[in-house]
């Protein structure tokens, strides 16, 4: 006769399974936190091995293992989610690229979720279903990981996961048969070894196939040829010279991680790609053949562009007796010492994705360019766009002088109070200033007032005009009109969202009823507002040198994901001022912080009632035990015996307050064998509730309750 009753394991052995959980650990934080290698693994060693050891404990209740792992597993993801909400980096991008930087947030979301991957299976594949090929499989994700962003785990950490490997074998779970059984059939377990093991294996293959990987792998020109895929942006995956319309969001967009170039820069800024000028219903802009011509004299012209340098030229002329008609509003003005008049800031571009353009990528305010091995002409044209005659070679470099300036509202509002024509005209008459000077801020004046008036025949919607008219109502200055509409995006709860579909592509529909998108539905937007305000503006797109980004050489290493669209109006008294409504916009994800906070609350609460539930009895005899501690003698033989007398009714079914002294001691002495310890409690209460005497034994009755409870408990009464 078969019996098929199933085997019951005792346990493996406990430091085979630590040096397996620590060499797990190792590999993995040597692959993501490769700066900190040995900190973190001593964390993570010391979490995993304590999830460990909890389904360690339960091994001989695996029905409440069950619903250990959820409440385990949960309490993982929770934390997971709030420290990647915390972060300001992307997971994946910390996953597959962390060799590169270190963010301690995402270490403790990662740390936390790979314990557990790691931990559990563990303890399952050792312990309660020994299958020792099972736990090869935690070691594939440092392999794995590996494999995707550096140059594979050093040869100490391989030995190492196949000592841990060997000593888990040695030391798992040994199976203990009924005497009875004759016969054993496990053909349900190797159904499932073959079933988990091609789930995994499928697994293994799709992430393999979608997940992205570091330049710098060995395996790079394998996985090139074996997985081709490439994400994109909108803003492309390379360099190229100009395009004719601009980017549209239809969402969903994908990160490319792939580095377009690098940048050295003093601070995080935009530079410039490209400009353009008409908007059309479809969410397009597409440049204007009226601003797309080019000239070479430019430098000269920006040069004098310094309104820092004209500020304290107002200021000292007015200090020294000049342009008296405009004293009392040129007193206002702050000054500079001369040498810092035409101090201009560097930075560096180096190309670095193969790409052989014609397009000078440029910060605001530029007034010089020196490409490297190139002799030939650099065109600027009306738009601000930089452009050469020829491409200047693949994987160039050059150097790029701009002036540094912050908006300075002193002069930006004493423009707005006199003719900048009639100021500028007398400060040259006076020799304050020279007149390539004057032309050169008349003449940008010029240029953007005539812009507007091209740009203002292009149609703007009624519902944008009244949005705009209800921003800056009240505002004079088209400065604070600008800044009024950049802040706007934040006050009205407007979300950067990358992931989001939207229905139309169009201003009206991000502006009116979304209120989500990506930085060209918000450039677009803050462009239109502005027009609609009355302020020449034009859209934009370049990138951002993002502080994220910056390596330990000091360079920006600018990616397709840091591609960015901007809008920029000219404010007189600065120039073209760069307006970027995703400033004060919140990121998708955390808009919804406040309102989860509660729901995770809840969550936590009722997960905490689940488990006082389910431990009540253990919790009920830990409160007991520390309360004990503060009673005086007579509250402790009243409280032991009160106890007792509640265990010895549970057993023996009776109603505690009907029941004597006299049948509680019978019952645990029947019942439990402990008759001494049963008589010293019951006779200490009668001595005290009958002669209000207090026994000396007082001080030993908590230890002989303890002896009573765990007899029960051995006993399962």
């Amino acid at each position: 006769m078969k019996n098929h009753s199933s085997p019951a394991y005792q346990g493996a052995e406990l430091f085979s399974a630590l040096v397996f959980i620590c060499a797990m650990s190792a590999a993995l934080m040597y692959t993501i936190c490769n700066s900190v290698v040995f900190q973190t693994t001593c964390i993570m060693t010391a979490l995993t091995f304590g999830i460990y050891m909890v389904f360690y404990a339960l091994r001989k209740k695996k029905a409440f293992a069950f619903f250990a792992f959820l409440a385990c597993f949960f309490v993982v993801i929770v934390a997971f989610s709030v420290f990647v909400r915390i972060s300001r980096a992307s997971p994946i991008n910390f996953l597959f690229r962390a060799s590169e930087y270190y963010d301690p947030f995402m270490a403790a979301a990662f740390i936390p979720l790979f314990s557990f991957i790691i931990g559990f299976p563990t303890a399952y594949f050792s312990v309660y279903l020994p299958r020792p090929a099972f736990l090869l499989l935690p070691a594939f994700i440092p392999l794995l990981l590996a494999a995707k962003t550096a140059n594979g785990l050093p040869a100490g950490y391989v030995i190492f996961m196949a000592v841990g490997y060997a000593l888990v074998i040695l030391g798992v779970s040994r199976p203990e048969f009924p005497k009875e059984n004759v016969y054993f059939d496990d053909k349900k377990s190797r159904f499932e070894r073959i079933g988990a093991l091609g789930i995994f294996g499928l697994v293994t293959a799709v992430v393999i196939y979608c997940v992205p990987r570091s330049a710098e792998t060995p395996l790079g020109e394998y996985l090139d040829n074996a997985f081709k895929v490439r994400s994109t942006f909108f803003a492309g995956n390379g360099l190229s010279n100009f395009t004719n319309s601009s980017s549209v969001n239809h969402g969903s967009n994908v990160l490319s991680e792939d580095v377009l170039f690098y940048a050295s820069a003093d601070k995080p800024m935009i530079v410039s790609r490209w400009f353009f000028d008409e908007y059309n219903d479809d969410g397009h802009w597409s440049a204007h053949k009226d601003y797309s011509t080019g000239w070479t004299n430019w430098r000269t012209y920006k040069q004098n562009l310094n309104t820092a340098v004209l500020s304290s030229k107002l200021r000292l002329a007015a200090d020294g007796g000049k342009l008296s008609e405009y004293a009392y509003l040129l007193k206002t003005l702050p000054k500079i010492p001369e040498e810092y008049y035409y101090y201009t800031r560097q930075m560096r571009i180096y190309i670095a994705d193969g790409s052989n353009t014609r397009v000078v990528i440029h910060p605001n305010m530029t007034v010089d360019v020196n490409i490297r091995g190139y002799d030939e002409k650099i065109y600027r044209t009306l738009m601000d766009e930089m452009f050469t005659d020829r491409n200047f070679g693949q994987n160039a470099s050059y150097t790029l002088s701009y002036y540094d300036q912050t908006p300075n509202e002193a002069l930006i509002y004493l423009f707005e109070q006199v003719d900048m024509e009639e100021l500028l005209s007398a400060a040259q008459a006076e020799g304050v200033i020279s007149e390539e000077e004057k032309e050169a801020f008349l003449s940008e004046r010029d240029q953007a007032l005539e812009y507007r008036e091209r740009t203002r025949r292009m149609s703007i919607s009624p519902e944008i005009k009244a949005l705009a008219q209800d921003i800056t109502d009240g505002l004079s200055s088209d400065y604070e009109k600008a800044i009024a509409i950049e802040k706007w995006f934040g006050e009205a709860g407007f979300v950067y969202d990358l992931d989001f579909v939207p229905r139309e592509t169009n201003a009206e529909y991000f502006l009116l009823r979304s209120k989500r998108g990506i930085c060209t539905d918000f450039a677009s937007a803050a462009a239109l507002l502005m027009r609609a305000a009355g302020i020449p503006t034009r859209y934009g797109e370049g990138f951002v040198l993002d502080a994220d980004n910056l390596n330990e050489y000091g360079y920006y290493a600018v990616k397709a994901a840091d591609a960015h669209a901007f809008a920029m109006g000219y404010i007189e008294g600065y120039g073209w001022l760069e307006i970027d409504g995703t400033k004060y916009a919140a990121v998708a994800g955390e808009e919804e912080d406040n309102s989860i906070i509660p729901f995770i609350l809840l969550i936590i609460a009722i997960l905490l009632g689940t488990l006082a539930f389910i431990f009540r009895d253990k919790l009920s005899e830990a409160i007991f035990a520390v309360g004990i501690c503060f009673r005086s003698d007579s509250g402790k033989i009243r409280a032991v015996y009160l106890r007792t007398r509640k265990l010895a009714c549970k057993i023996a079914d009776k109603e505690p307050k009907s029941t004597t002294s006299k049948e509680v001691r019978g019952i645990i002495s029947n019942s439990l064998m402990l008759g001494e310890e049963a008589e010293e409690i019951t006779s200490c209460a009668d001595a005290l509730f009958y002669n209000g005497t207090v026994d000396p034994r007082a001080g030993k009755l908590y230890a002989d309750y303890k002896k009573i409870l765990k007899m029960k408990r051995k006993m399962r009464k």
